[in-house]
């Protein structure tokens, strides 16, 4: 079967512990709501593209930044936006990690009791990956944006391969391009379907309370919360999937 069941992605409460999976869900709510109302840093960039446009009509473009230097529009309070959002796309990156080893412990009949173990225990290799990808990573998405498009399904398997099977974070990259080979084009509609069905709620929400209000962030926090488990579920029933049909 190569074909998973993309909707059972949404069942992300249904665990052997219910409750953990709702515990975690909260956090993850929690977490995103106070990022989404209270940002570090300024969120506003409207003054750099203003300076943007005036630069591209400059006759002389080192005279205008010579009169206007990109300090005056992107200040020490903008750097720190970024770097703090970021820093929140890590911190629900590993709260879908954590989710993901719950998840697969459930599916292989490992003790739910277990998963933080194998969660703290492996978790360094995919910090430590990330690290050093973090600049190229930019850099390849600033120049070939849908260069991503072929390289998540490809990697789709890689968290559980450093995870479960105890691999390194390189070999684990080579096994998951491997493993994936003739499951990359269905892992790539099941996340289409997810990302559509996401930013159609979003798009209705966004239509039925005002925003910048605190209504929309608790529910936009929430919806960034619950999606991001849904994808890590989606991941966990894939890696699972595959790892049985190549055994």
């Amino acid at each position: 079967m190569i074909l998973s069941k993309p909707f059972d992605s949404f069942k992300v409460d249904s665990l052997s512990k219910r409750w953990a999976a709702v515990l975690l869900l909260l956090f993850a709510w929690g977490v995103s709501f106070l990022f989404f109302m209270y940002p570090p840093g300024d969120p506003d960039f409207s003054q750099l593209l203003y300076w943007y446009e005036d630069l591209s009509d400059a006759s002389d473009y080192m005279s205008f930044i010579d009169a206007h230097p990109l300090t005056e529009v992107f200040t020490l309070q903008n750097v720190i936006y970024i770097v703090s959002v970021m820093g929140y796309i890590a911190v629900m990156h590993l709260i879908g990690l954590f989710y993901f080893t719950m998840y697969v412990c459930d599916l292989r009949e490992v003790p739910l009791s277990k998963a933080p173990k194998i969660y703290l225990t492996r978790i360094w290799w995919m910090i430590l990956y990330s690290a050093t990808l973090l600049i190229p990573g930019l850099i390849a998405l600033a120049i070939l944006p849908y260069i991503f498009l072929f390289l998540i399904p490809a990697l789709y398997i890689r968290p559980g391969l450093v995870m479960f099977e105890k691999k390194d974070i390189y070999s684990a990259t080579v096994t998951s391009f491997s493993k994936t080979r003739g499951h990359k084009f269905s892992i790539f509609l099941e996340l289409l379907v997810i990302a559509l069905i996401f930013f159609v709620i979003r798009f209705f929400v966004g239509m039925l309370l005002k925003s910048g209000s605190p209504g929309i962030m608790l529910v936009e926090a929430f919806l960034v919360s619950y999606f991001t488990l849904v994808i890590f579920r989606n991941i966990g029933t894939r890696f699972h999937m595959i790892t049985i049909l190549n055994k």
